[in-house]
Order: structure tokens, then sequence, then C-alpha cells
């Protein structure tokens, strides 16, 4: 016979996954949305093997328990109540026979493995007889294949693994599983394509596939998800249920998705986006690198120029001695240091106390050794990290007379060593990121080509129109490419000499003009108005491509930070100068910002908001400066920002160029 269990607990998400959960493992689920339903559940629908009820539900019909009581005592079923610590000791003297408690912070598997134990025995192993759902689990990563197997193992479900894609495709054909877990991030065959050719096997169209990875899918990822017919994308962590709720719910599903049609997938905005994360991924990078340089200098600074106190301990007389650094240290003058262990103690962190006093004491009695890190109070308020080594002297007899050591205080190297661990943290975070980013539009990439491919094989006649769009995709989304390492190389280059000039006579206005009409229809997406005002002829010595690139970085930096607003450009000149301002009405610039905006890798705004490399700026600064001009931007945060470049009409100096 089926364990049945019985729910009292309000509708909400948590009672449905508890639910889920439950009836994953074979046992019949009762709900009951409170006291009154439970009871008559109790009643009406025997034998019921377990009642699990929430706390605050039992709370609130406080007066109204006694039929409760008497319902559980005529089933005989066990009463487990999910309640926080504060609420269990009101709910024991209720007087309802309650079996036990199970915490509000665990975990699904380990509630579902609770509620196993406290089954009654026949009824638990009535359930354990039957077959456990056969999960597959692609995943190149021994260590989160490990988590993953623990995390599972409450619901008692059959694991099968593999390292690649390549394996878990073949082990699925040899025994078909009723669900599968694949990172999209593995050798041979990653997820994407791990999921499309389980689509494409006639016996495994219909199996569910749930998609992984160690950060949050984006829209885009999901979108990918869908397009290869996978039934869901959640990020891993370890202690997450997430995961294991998505695996249960898809577990009962109908089925996933109808195959997609190759030859059909949408990429090229998929891989515009992964651009453009990977562009804010190398700007972390290279924030990170800088923090990390930063933090290594000034502790080696604090290294060098740093010394311990020292402290002597007259052990039978009970005196303690503290050298004038170690007092320095502690902001103290000699009169105020008392001069015995009690004081040094008085003056440790009480949650520290304990450790430091048992650690002097089984020295002086045992002989172990004196290596503690503790805190020490300052006169002037708050608390030093400091790192303390000694040594007892012994007479004849072994026993301890004296006793010396020094005390370190360790405070700013824990600051710089926190500061430097963040910054590892964040370019290896970078670097697990970026190897998605760059694997996903090539998956994307190569999925296109193998569709474009594919349709040359099946079809005897391919439209050329279909081609050409395929090919035209590919072409721009390889120049996107393209454009971002151009522009990485070009900005290695300015950091050892001025950008090099093709020089010639050049008109400023047409140059705007035509870079107007090439930036249109992407202003018009951003729902940007692009204003030309008086664009006067303005004919100068100045490289007309280096000048497009000055022009275009404004427009696209107004575009960005200023979406749905009117973008404005006018042109000026005088007999020797000429004039381009570039006016937007966004979000503007911090006035702590302004001075550094046209440092390399230098922002205006986070970079989790807004993308780049914070390298626009830069590129136009040492453009300009070669022309023997200048740039500079005035901006009211909240109302906009205005650029102003002035080049002198005759080019830049003899030298300059």
């Amino acid at each position: 016979m089926k364990p049945t269990l019985l729910l009292v607990e309000a509708p909400d998400p948590h009672r449905e996954l508890l639910s889920l959960a439950f009836q994953g493992q074979g046992w019949r689920v009762l709900l009951a949305a409170g006291v009154e339903p439970g009871v008559q559940a109790l009643v009406e629908s025997p034998p019921v093997h377990l009642v699990l009820a929430a706390g605050a539900l039992l709370a609130s019909a406080a007066g109204r328990l006694d039929a409760l009581r008497e319902a559980l005592a005529a089933s005989g079923a066990p009463l487990w109540v999910e309640a926080p610590p504060a609420e269990q000791d009101a709910l024991r003297r209720s007087g309802l026979p309650v079996a036990g408690f199970l915490a509000p912070g665990m975990s699904l598997g380990a509630r579902v493995e609770a509620v196993r134990q406290a089954l009654p025995r026949e009824a638990r192993e009535a359930g354990d007889r039957r077959a456990g759902l056969r999960v597959l689990v692609a995943e190149d990563d021994p260590v989160y294949r490990k988590l993953l197997q623990l995390a599972l193992a409450p619901f008692r479900f059959e694991i099968m693994e593999a390292e690649d894609g390549l394996s878990a495709l073949e082990l699925a054909r040899r025994h078909p599983p009723d669900i599968v877990l694949a990172d999209v991030l593995m050798p041979r065959l990653d997820g994407f394509r791990l999921c499309l050719a389980l689509r494409q096997d006639p016996k495994l169209a219909r199996v569910p596939v749930i998609l992984t990875h160690a950060t949050s899918p984006d829209e885009l990822d999901l979108r990918m998800a869908a397009n290869v017919g996978a039934n869901g994308f959640v990020r891993r962590a370890q202690g997450d249920d997430e995961l294991v709720a998505t695996l249960l719910r898809e577990s009962r599903a109908e089925g996933p998705a109808p195959a997609p049609v190759p030859g059909e997938f949408s990429t090229e905005t998929h891989l515009y986006a992964m651009v453009r994360q990977l562009e804010r991924r190398v700007g972390l990078l290279e924030q990170a690198e800088r923090t990390a340089r930063e933090s290594e200098e000034r502790y080696r600074l604090v290294v060098a120029g740093s010394y311990d106190g020292v402290w002597d301990w007259d052990v039978r007389n009970q005196r303690m001695y503290w050298s004038p650094r170690l007092l320095e240290m502690l902001g103290l003058k000699p009169e105020d240091f008392p001069g015995t262990s009690e004081a040094f103690l008085a003056r440790v962190h009480p949650e520290d106390r304990d450790a430091v006093a048992s650690a002097l004491a089984l020295h002086l009695e045992q002989g172990a050794p004196y290596d503690v890190s503790f805190r020490l109070r300052h006169e002037a308020g708050g608390y030093r990290s400091c790192v303390s080594r000694g040594r007892a002297i012994r007479d004849a007899q072994g026993r301890p007379v004296r006793m010396a050591g020094i005390i370190g205080d360790v405070t700013e190297q824990l600051r710089l060593y926190r500061e430097a661990r963040e910054a590892v943290r964040v370019r290896d975070e970078f670097l697990a990121v970026a190897a998605h980013e760059l694997r996903t539009p090539l998956a994307a990439l190569r999925l296109r080509v193998q569709g474009t491919a594919a349709a040359l094989k099946h079809e005897r006649q391919v439209a050329p129109e279909r081609l050409e769009r395929a090919l035209v995709a590919a072409d721009r989304q390889v120049q996107r490419l393209a454009d971002l390492v151009e522009g990485l190389l070009d900005v290695s280059q300015m950091q050892s000499h001025a950008p090099r000039l093709n020089l010639e006579d050049v008109d400023l206005g047409q140059v705007v003009r035509d870079v107007v009409v090439r930036w249109e229809e992407m202003a018009a997406r951003a729902g940007c108005l692009l204003v030309v005002r008086d664009v006067a002829s303005a004919v100068g010595h100045w490289d007309a491509l280096r000048l497009g690139q000055v022009v275009t970085h404004l427009l696209v930096n107004a575009v960005k930070f200023g979406p749905g607003k009117p973008v404005e450009l006018e042109v000026r000149a005088d007999k020797d100068t000429a004039w381009l301002v570039v006016r937007d009405h966004g979000i503007g610039i911090a006035p702590d910002r302004v001075d550094g905006l046209f440092r390399r890798f230098e922002r205006a705004v986070p970079t989790r908001n807004y993308g780049g490399l914070g390298l626009g700026l830069y590129r136009l600064h040492r453009i300009v400066e070669a022309h023997g001009g200048e740039v500079s931007v005035t901006s009211t945060l909240g109302q906009g920002a205005t650029f102003r470049v002035r080049l002198p009409r005759a080019g830049p100096l003899v030298g300059h160029a």
C-alpha cells in the first residue's frame, strides 16, 4: 500500500513543491488548506500514515484544535510540524501530540528524507520498493557531479552520469532516461547540441531536458534553449532547490516542445548580445586585475614598514611588560597598561578570550605551541586583528617561570588580503562566464552553418533568397567579432604611440552627415531622433576615417545613455577652428566621474548596468589629441551630457601626425 501523507498548509508555491516532491517518491498526498479540512481528510480518507502541518496555520487556529487532537488519536497518524524554534515551544504547550519538527530552512531533499524516516516502517518500506525516476546527468565537472548526486540522493532516483555530451547521447540511446540534466558547456558535444540531438531521435524526442550552467541564464540563453527544444534552463548552485524543483516539475510534464526545424534558428541578436556581455566581462577583468595590482603594492608597503610589538610575562610574579610599539599599536601610554595578564585578557575581544586563555594554559602546562589569532581593543574604540606567538622559559623542574613573544597587528594585511581575494574571485568569474559567452556564439554560428548545409543536402532546390539571408546574417556576426578585435588592437597600439593619421582636406560637416545616415536606423531602434543643427561646411587638414570614428563614438554613446530621447549634433567653424557638439538628454554624468571619463577602462556608470569596455571615449580623446585638438564635456545628472570637440583647421602641428 502506498504511504499516504496529509499536508495541512495554505495554498502557495511551497505547498505545491512539497506535494510534487512527495508524489515523486510514489506517496499518496492529500492537501488541506486549514485545520477543519485537515480533520475532515483524516476522518474520510483513511489510512493516513503521517500529517505534516504548517506551524503558523496551527497557531492561528489555537482555539479550534480539539477536533484535530481527536482525529489524530483516532487515526494513529503522527503529527509533524514545520515551524521555527521560536514557535516550537508554544506548539508543545498547546497540547497537540507533535511527533517532531521540521525547520523552515531545510532543503527540499532534507525534508523528503526526514518525512521518509518519520513514516511507519511498513509504509516506508512499501514506498521504497517503487522504482525511482531515471535521471541522466551530463556534466564535465566531477565535483559538481558529486554535489548533484548528493542533492538528489534523498529522492531515491536512479542516477546515470556522463562526463561529456557525446557520452551522454550514447548512454541515453542504450538506457533511455526519464529526464536529462545537461550542462551547456561540455567537451565534444555541448548541452544545446545534446538537446537538439535528443529531439531528433524518435525514441528520445519526448524525454524532458533541463539545461544548467554556473551563471544565471538571460533572455537570450532562454531563447536559445527554446530553439533546441529544452524544457528549462536554470542556474546551478550548491544548496539551491531551484534545479531540483525544476526537475520534479518537468518529470511530470507531458513532453517537450516540438523539435525545431534545422536551419531556421535566429542567432544574430543572440550573438550580438553575447559580444556585448563579453565586453562587460573584459571590463570587469581589467578592473579586477588593476585592483589586485594596487592591493599587492599596498600589501608590500605595509609589510615592509611594519614591526611587531613585544611582550614579556613574569609567570611567577604575574607581571607583564608591553613594548612601546605594542602600546602605540593600541593607542596606549605606558601608564594606561596595568602590566598584568588579566589586563591583557580584558582587552581581548570577548568572543576570542576563552581561546586565548586556553592556548596560554596549554602551552604552560603541556608545552603546546602558542600561536593564536585574536582581536585587541584599541583605546579609541574598535578592535585590531592581531596574531601572537610566544614561548615559555622553564626552570630545572620544568615549571614555566617566564614567557615572551610578539603581537603583530594584521588588520591592514587582512583587509588587503580580502581585497585581493575578491579581485581574484571577480577575475575567475569573468573567465568562467567569458568561456560560456565565447562558446555560445560559436555554437550558434555552427548551428546556422549546419542548418544551411542540412537544407542543401536534404532539399532538391533551396531558394537563393534563403541562402543569401543565411550568409548575410553570418557575415554580420563575424563582422561584429572582427570590429571588437579591431577596437582592442587599436587601443593597444594607442598605448605606445599616437594614432597614425592620413591627413587630407576633409569637410567635418560632410563627415557628420555620413555618420548620421549610417547610424540613423540604430538610433531609431533605440527611440532616438537624430537632430542635425547648423552643420556648416568646415574644411580642415584632418584624417577623414579617424574623424568618422570620433563622431561615431559620440553618437553611439549618446544613444546608449539616452534611449528614447533626441540627440543633437552641431558643427560650427571660424577662420582657424572647427567645433563639433553632440548633446543628449539621457542619464547624465555624476560630477565625481567627469575627470576620469577619458581614461582607459573608465566608465561613468556601473558595469553591471551598461555594457562596453570603457575604451570608446579613450580612443576619441587620443584621436582628437593627435589632431592637435581637445574634447570636453559638461553634464547635469539626470538631464544629459554635452560633448564638445575643438579641432584646429590647419591640422596637427608638425610631429603630431
